[in-house]
């Protein structure tokens, strides 16, 4: 499991240096979610690195020059995973992501409908299932908000990566141009829907 995850981190650092996508063919369009959670991680980036630097002058121990680099390459592997794995739309799916640990498939022709609903979460958890209104939910928060929302013809089972499992018939996510996304969803669906 972990050479998985490492080999994951490595493809995603890589993919970043070269500015590329995983798992986004050239017809697929790109929703990205982590436009703001990239200032502050290149700001702690910068400064573990300046401390890894000041560090290296004031502590002669060469262990605590490999932990600091790690820490800086730590932070550069969180800012790769998130920002080389995006949400995207292709002609039969809706793929919903949260960095290499989670990725959700839905189907266009299960969509029934897509909104622009900007909703602030309290709390630390990524995923959370509850009832809105009597309908199942599952919302994939980043920066502790989602702003599209998605409805699906019937509850489908989702298993989280700490291995939750639950339903939901709505799906809120977070995505960098909420209107263009939902844009997008609503085009691919009318396709789907006209080649079905």
């Amino acid at each position: 499991m972990k050479r998985i995850a490492v080999r994951r981190w490595a493809a995603s650092l890589w993919a970043f240096l070269l500015r590329r996508r995983i798992g986004i063919g050239p017809e697929d369009t790109e929703l990205g979610y982590a436009r703001e959670q990239v200032p502050v991680m290149l700001i702690l980036t910068f400064v573990l690195a300046l401390e890894t630097a000041v560090v290296g002058l004031l502590v002669p121990w060469p262990i605590v020059h490999v932990l600091d680099v790690l820490a800086v390459l730590q932070v550069l592997v969180a800012l790769a995973v998130l920002v080389t794995r995006p949400h995207f739309v292709n002609r039969h799916h809706l793929v919903l992501r949260n960095g290499a640990r989670f990725e959700l498939a839905l189907p266009l022709t299960s969509i029934i409908a897509v909104s622009l609903d900007r909703k602030s979460h309290t709390g630390t958890t990524t995923f959370r299932f509850h009832d809105e209104d009597g309908i199942p939910e599952l919302a994939i928060v980043v920066g502790n908000q989602t702003n599209v929302s998605v409805t699906l013809a019937e509850p489908i089972s989702i298993a989280l990566p700490n291995g939750r499992t639950g339903t939901a018939e709505h799906v809120r996510f977070r995505a960098n141009e909420p209107t263009a996304a939902a844009a997008a969803i609503r085009q691919a669906c009318r396709a789907a829907v006209g080649a079905g």
